[in-house]
């Protein structure tokens, strides 16, 4: 019958419909408040119905709402810039909640309600269960979503309860964060200077514990050991689709509060993390994880006083950058984790961004490790026992550490490095297609120029440091010995070339490799015999 009437009527009917509902529902929550006053207590049956009041006010909020309307121009019954549809009659229709309605409902926000006790003069609060605060949070948001003053008044409130110091239950935490990425696309400006808290829940619940006293009958029950995971999941989902589309940017160090993620003790958090940086995320920006290498490695090991760090925590930051605050990943007992993450960033650069990042670690983080002054060099030139006391050399320590570790590591091998290159030059000339042809040499001729930079710029970097190291019997000497015998075994004629100069260092290297090599053949001969023995075992 509603087709039928006028334009005019439609509008009349249905706001009527909803503004006597919204009117129930208001009566509802007042009645219920009143019950609960005189009992000092919210029950079972309190919460239902309170949970059910706040959606339904919420969604009568919503009737008739465009993303393209415009709230300044919003009159009592509707968007006067917007039109109606035959698939949305009232598009257009604004039902707008009274003051005190909304009144009541922010009311329910905090995690008590000042509501009369009467049993206690001293406490006259009573506790708000987590649900319906969950739901007071989500219909909020959705006034809010047609009311920019309404908007401006209440940003604040919302966002506090992302704060990684507040302890707020992880299904509140989770509909304030979908709250706030509405709110993002709705109110973009206005929501900008909250990134902080939204990127905060990447790593939500790390150093805080549950309140078990604020849970509800019918708050969400999650997993003891991971009781955020889902707040992280529906972080990660909405800050991508917000990058995606150009609502946020990536500024300060967002970027490694993301990739934190991918080190996550949960691994739904950590694949899905892994899913949005190396697809999406990555194809819209390609140098994503190249840029960003070098200065996770700082930032991961938490050297917050080396000029990189700081330069990566301000950038785009206008005076709102995002720090990493609440994510730990310093420290030797979880390099494991840190290890996580640089292969899950290698393994998705390509050939050139190899050599870039390669580049790039040798000359800020070796480099800066032969000037002067600074934290890198004062841990190359401390002895062992002071590096424990200074918290900052420690950090500068693991810096060195993880660089030497990831410049020694197979998959951050450029091109064909190795490889017989005439052979295969050959091969690709008489059974390779074009296409084929020119990866090959494009791979050939990025090899020969990671051989000419390691030969010219890293040898001398590392030999220099190995004098340093030496001299303050640093442990990072084995480290560089690692790599210094992976390029000595990769490229023993050219090293043999560059350090004919220094037969000493040569002597070590070979002496080294023959060590390692022994190792690998007695290891190799202990499994032989072990897996014989197994057999004769089995036969018996």
């Amino acid at each position: 019958r509603l087709l039928e009437d006028s334009e005019t009527e439609m509008y009349d009917e249905c706001e009527a419909w909803a503004t006597r509902l919204l009117s129930h529902c208001e009566q509802t929550i007042e009645s219920c408040f009143s019950s609960v006053a005189k009992r000092a207590l919210i029950t079972r049956d309190d919460e239902k119905l309170l949970s059910r009041a706040l959606y339904f006010v919420g969604e009568l909020s919503m009737i008739g709402f465009s993303s393209q309307e415009d709230s300044s121009r919003l009159s009592k019954k509707r968007s006067r810039d917007i039109t109606p549809t035959d698939n949305d009659p009232v598009r257009g229709l604004f039902i707008q909640p009274s003051k005190r309605l909304i009144h009541l409902v922010k009311l329910m926000l905090p995690c008590s309600m000042p509501l009369p006790n009467p049993n206690n003069a001293e406490n006259a609060l009573t506790p708000t269960p987590s649900s319906t605060r969950a739901h007071a949070f989500v219909a909020l948001g959705k006034f809010c979503l047609r009311n920019e003053a309404l908007a401006k008044e209440n940003l604040n409130i919302i966002a506090r309860e992302l704060d990684q110091e507040s302890n707020t239950d992880p299904a509140v935490m989770s509909n304030c964060l979908m709250v706030m990425g509405d709110m993002c696309v709705r109110y973009t400006n206005l929501v900008d200077k909250y990134l902080v808290f939204m990127a905060g829940c990447l790593q939500a619940g790390e150093k805080k514990l549950v309140d078990v006293n604020s849970k509800s009958h019918l708050s969400i029950t999650f997993d003891g050991t991971i009781p955020y995971s889902m707040v992280k999941k529906n972080a990660i989902l909405l800050l991508s689709s917000l990058l995606l589309q150009d609502y946020v940017k990536w500024r300060g160090l967002f970027v490694h509060r993301f990739l934190a993620a991918v080190a996550d003790e949960d691994d739904e958090v950590s694949c899905l993390a892994q899913t949005a940086l190396r697809g999406p995320l990555l194809e819209k920006q390609p140098n994503l994880l190249s840029n960003s290498f070098v200065g996770a490695v700082f930032v991961f090991n938490n050297c917050k006083a080396h000029p990189l760090y700081i330069a990566e925590a301000s950038a785009g930051g206008n005076g709102m950058g995002i720090d990493f605050e609440g994510a730990f990943l310093d420290g030797a007992d979880r390099y494991h984790k840190r290890r996580e993450i640089y292969e899950m960033m290698i393994t998705n650069l390509s050939d050139e961004q190899k050599l870039e990042v390669t580049a790039r670690l040798v000359k800020e983080v070796l480099g800066g490790a032969l000037e002067t002054s600074g934290d890198l060099a004062a841990a190359c030139k401390l002895p062992p026992s002071s590096r424990l006391v200074n918290k900052r050399i420690e950090s500068a320590t693991n810096v060195l550490t993880d660089t030497l570790d990831i410049l020694t590591s197979p998959e951050i091998k450029v091109g064909r490095v190795g490889a017989d290159d005439d052979q295969d030059d050959d091969v690709a000339s008489t059974n390779g297609s074009k296409p084929d042809q020119r990866n090959l040499h494009k791979q050939r001729l990025l090899s020969k120029i990671s051989r000419k930079h390691l030969m010219e710029i890293v040898l001398p970097i590392l030999c220099n440091l190995k004098t340093v190291l030496e001299a303050s019997k640093s442990p990072l000497l084995k480290n560089l010995m690692q790599y210094l015998g992976y390029i000595f075994r990769t490229f023993k004629a050219e090293v043999n070339e560059h350090l004919a100069n220094i037969p000493t260092l040569l002597q070590e290297l070979e002496y080294d490799c023959k060590r390692n090599r022994k190792k690998k053949d007695s290891k190799s001969i202990l499994g032989v015999s072990i897996d014989g023995g197994k057999r004769r075992v089995s036969m018996q």
